[in-house]
C-alpha cells in the first residue's frame, strides 16, 4: 500500500515525466471506478487520491492510492496541494475529474503539450456568466478544469501554496475553475494551453462520432432527458447517460 505521493513517484520507471491522476470520495465512487476501469483497459496509468477512508480502502485494490484526507480545504484545493507534491517530486501532472471517459490514450498528447513548454493546461469551455471574459490568446474559450495540469517549475510550485491560493482570491473564488480564470490566467508570465474543445469535449460540445479522446460528462448529460431545461440529476444522470452511450465498464 502506498503511504504518501512520494512514495507513488518513486515507484515509477525512469523516463517518467508526467503523472496522470484523479481525486474523489464516497459519493463519486461509482464515477470513480468507472474511470478507473476506462484507463486500465487502455493501459492508462493512473494515481488515484482518496479523500475519505472507505474510498481508500475501495480502490486501493485497483489502482495505486492515497490516501489524502479532507481536512478544512474546499475539496478542489487539493488539486494544487496534490499537484504540488508531484511537482516537489520533479514530475509534471494532469487532473481529471472522475465523471470522465477517454476514447482512445490521451498521455502521449499531454505530455507533448507540457514538453512544448506551456506553463499549465486546461480544456475549453464556453462559460461567461461566473467566469469572466476570455483572454485574447484562448479567443472564445474559458478555461475548465475538469482536465487540468501543470508542468514542474518553481514558479508553479509557487502558485500552489496554500498561502498563495488565499491571498490571491480563492476564497472568493471558491472553485478551482474560477480561480484559474480570475487570477491564474491574467498573469503575465503564466501561459495556459487549451485543449482542442473537440478532441477533450465537455457536454456542450460532445459529438459521440468525432474524433475525441476524452470526454468530460457536463452540461445536458447531467439533466432529465438530455435537456437542460428539466431538473439537474447531477452523477445519477451522468451516469445514466454513460450507460445509454456505452461508455460505461464496470
Amino acid at each position: 500500500m502506498l503511504k504518501s505521493i512520494e512514495d507513488y513517484c518513486r515507484s515509477l520507471t525512469d523516463g517518467t515525466d508526467t503523472v496522470f491522476w484523479c481525486m474523489g470520495d464516497e459519493s463519486v465512487l461509482p464515477l470513480t471506478m468507472n474511470w478507473v476501469e476506462n484507463c486500465q483497459r487502455l493501459n492508462i496509468p493512473l494515481l488515484y487520491i482518496a479523500l475519505d477512508l472507505k474510498t481508500y480502502l475501495v480502490m486501493a485494490t485497483k489502482v495505486p492510492t492515497v490516501h489524502i484526507p479532507q481536512g478544512n480545504h474546499h475539496v478542489f484545493v487539493y488539486k494544487f496541494i496534490v499537484g504540488q507534491q508531484i511537482m516537489k517530486c520533479g514530475l509534471n501532472w494532469f487532473y481529471t475529474d472522475v465523471d470522465c471517459v477517454a476514447q482512445r490514450d490521451f498521455t502521449v498528447h499531454i505530455k507533448e503539450q507540457l514538453k512544448q513548454g506551456t506553463d499549465m493546461i486546461c480544456q475549453s469551455v464556453k462559460q461567461y456568466a461566473w467566469l469572466g471574459d476570455p483572454i485574447d490568446a484562448h479567443s472564445e474559450y474559458n478555461c475548465g478544469t475538469g482536465m487540468f495540469g501543470m508542468r514542474c517549475t518553481r514558479e508553479n510550485i509557487a502558485l500552489c501554496e496554500t498561502d498563495y491560493l488565499y491571498a490571491n482570491g480563492y476564497r472568493q473564488a471558491q472553485t478551482c475553475q474560477k480561480f484559474v480564470n480570475t487570477h491564474l490566467k491574467h498573469l503575465p508570465k503564466n501561459y495556459i494551453k487549451l485543449l482542442d474543445p473537440v478532441e477533450f469535449p465537455t457536454g456542450h460540445n460532445f459529438d459521440i462520432d468525432a474524433d475525441w479522446k476524452v470526454f468530460h460528462v457536463t452540461g445536458k448529460y447531467a439533466y432529465e432527458d438530455w435537456d437542460n431545461t428539466k431538473q439537474f440529476l447531477g452523477d445519477s444522470a451522468k451516469i445514466d447517460s454513460l450507460k445509454q452511450l456505452g461508455l460505461w465498464y464496470i
